[in-house]
């Protein structure tokens, strides 16, 4: 893919890892990356939001963690929380850039492939919300 390194254009595919120092992406890079990921995220500002209704408390934390060993993995920490007990909400966002960079939909395609793959397709996962 074409990217943000010397002699590249614009950035239109994900990439596989996060990079130190990943500029922010123009509002067309955003939206191209954004077509590869699970419909239930959502723009809020300058960041990236999902919200999911888990079955129980448990299966909320279950998903917490497992976002939160990408995040160590990749070296970029999402905001994460849960309320009511059940309902996970990932925000990403890059404060050193001001907004959103390719490290950003990094995570969101790995928080995708917890949240929607095999890891709780034993039926823990009931809805977004």
């Amino acid at each position: 893919p074409k990217g943000p390194c010397p002699g590249g254009g614009a950035l239109t595919v994900i990439p596989e890892r996060c990079v130190e120092g990943a500029p922010r992406l123009s509002a067309e890079e955003a939206e191209a990356m954004a077509a590869a990921l699970h419909p239930g995220w959502d723009r809020d500002g300058e960041a990236l939001v999902r919200r999911v209704r888990l079955d129980d408390f448990g299966a909320a934390l279950e998903a917490l963690n497992a976002i939160g060993a990408v995040a160590e993995e990749q070296n970029h920490h999402p905001d994460l929380g849960i309320a009511d007990y059940r309902d996970l909400t990932v925000r990403l966002s890059t404060h050193d850039a001001a907004g959103l960079t390719a490290n950003d939909f990094v995570v969101a395609l790995r928080v995708d492939r917890i949240l929607d793959g095999d890891y709780f397709q034993s039926g823990s996962m009931s809805s977004d919300s």
